[in-house]
């Protein structure tokens, strides 16, 4: 994996960090030992707990196991959080997760696109295969998340929605030009 930009504090690579640190700490483990037992050198291991290294799944799989973290699926979870929205801006994390899934009404403007929750899988691919330095693997994983953000639709009670927009994107007609 690469090493990357200093996240946010809210992100889920942060969180990853600053727990693995906790645990190891509370374990009085060295940086050196836990890269040991995780196969790896003890620089990746500070740069995981920095939040600058995103973990592989091996690592956070290995981690679990460490550390028996709430079933072994604590890290897990939480790579699963990081590499769900690649490139994704950090302040949508806590939207899609937590606002957006239990809200009872969701309203938009959006001139340009038909709204995420809105759009069909095909035309998510499209947008997404679409963007700077895209690679199909990336592509694939967030029109997976972009999926699953439409299951709130499905839900028993999902919220009202109302979404304006211009006539831009039906004038334009179907991105998929096969």
């Amino acid at each position: 994996m690469s090493v990357e930009p200093f996240p946010g504090p809210e992100s889920p690579r942060t969180r990853f960090g600053a727990e693995m640190r906790r645990l190891r700490e509370a374990a009085q483990l060295s940086q050196a030992a836990v890269a040991a037992r995780l196969g790896c050198t003890q620089t990746q291991v500070s740069r995981l707990e920095a939040g600058t290294r995103t973990p592989s799944k091996s690592d956070a799989e290995r981690l679990d196991r460490l550390f028996g973290r709430e079933g072994g699926s604590y890290f897990a979870g939480l790579h699963r959080r990081i590499v769900a929205r690649p490139g994704g801006p950090i302040w949508f994390e806590g939207w899609a997760e937590e606002i957006e899934p239990t809200a009872l009404v969701l309203r938009s403007w959006d001139p340009l696109l038909i709204p995420g929750l809105l759009q069909t899988e095909a035309y998510a691919r499209q947008l997404f295969s679409r963007g700077p330095r895209a690679v199909p693997e990336d592509v694939e994983r967030q029109v997976e998340a972009r999926m699953r953000r439409r299951e709130i639709l499905d839900k028993k009670e999902p919220p009202c929605s109302s979404s304006s927009s211009t006539r831009a994107y039906y004038i334009a007609g179907s991105v998929d030009r096969r």
